[in-house]
């Protein structure tokens, strides 16, 4: 096919290839032909030529580097879960625990994993105002109530759990993942009445607070999310302070857990940043 417009004539597969990837990375068009003693380049844009030409040249002379080619599903996938294991691993286990409950009957797993048990009778179960064992204070966060409610937390939770884990490693990770949870629950089950709650959203609310504030006081340390995102989460936390989410249906929300979690966030960011300047002045 020679549709489109001829720019460069080359020899070798190897060029081609280098200079096709550095073309996608500028959304650049184009196609090529292997003629009988050379390979064609064709763009799709006029105005694309004099570019694709520049850019061949900058290329050539080390001023532009060809970016990686991207990889497989199979490797995206492992490179991800090795760059965040943790993160990866909370989300799995929640999932699983909601399609044991909800899709397989598991309904043990409910009142093995609740912060109040639950006591079960004929008419149905109640929930029981005994201290919880101290496993209850962090497994309520891996309970979801519906679709809707499992799969927004788990993408919340790798937006933001993808920033920190690099930067944490495994071990702090999973640390500062249990004294959120356990923060968000003990605040849900100590501020309101006893009632059946989960959800990662406290979670969610804690690595929300690490990674924009975190950002905002050492850039080094993770990238902040926009400003839009934050004052979307900031504003969903309002709504449900003040009861609007429940009166427009979407459920009732677990308030005390969101605001534990943006305050234990918020905490934990600011021991981040001392220990931060505590290191740089160390080597200073």
């Amino acid at each position: 096919m020679k549709s489109g417009f001829p720019v460069l004539f080359l020899q070798t597969d190897a060029e081609v290839r280098t200079l096709s990837q550095v073309l996608w990375a500028y959304k650049i068009g184009h196609h090529w032909v292997h003629e009988a003693h050379h390979i064609t380049l064709y763009v799709l844009q006029p105005l694309h030529v004099d570019v694709a030409r520049r850019l061949h040249a900058d290329l050539r002379a080390g001023l532009v580097v060809a970016p990686p080619a991207r990889s497989g599903n199979a490797t995206a996938v492992l490179a991800a879960f090795l760059r965040a294991p943790v993160t990866l691993t909370t989300i799995l286990v929640s999932l699983v625990v909601f399609l044991a409950i909800h899709v397989f009957g598991q309904w043990s797993w409910l009142s093995a994993l609740t912060y109040y048990p639950l006591i079960v009778t004929d008419q149905g179960w109640t929930l029981s105002t005994e201290p919880p064992q101290w496993y209850r204070l962090i497994t309520p966060a891996i309970l979801h109530f519906g679709w809707m409610h499992v799969v927004f937390n788990s993408l919340w939770v790798w937006e933001f759990g993808r920033r920190v884990e690099p930067a944490l490693g495994g071990l702090w990770t999973a640390a500062v993942y249990i004294a959120i949870i356990i923060v968000a629950n003990v605040a849900q089950a100590e501020l309101s009445e006893p009632a059946l709650f989960g959800g990662l959203s406290g979670l969610v609310y804690g690595l929300l607070a690490m990674v924009w504030l975190g950002g905002k006081l050492s850039p080094r340390w993770c990238e902040s999310p926009s400003n839009t995102l934050l004052y979307f989460m900031l504003v969903w936390l309002l709504l449900g302070l003040t009861g609007v989410i429940d009166v427009l249906g979407f459920g009732s929300i677990a308030n005390h857990a969101h605001v534990g979690g943006l305050l234990a966030g918020v905490m934990i960011a600011l021991a981040l940043r001392t220990v931060l300047s505590l290191q740089q002045n160390n080597r200073n």
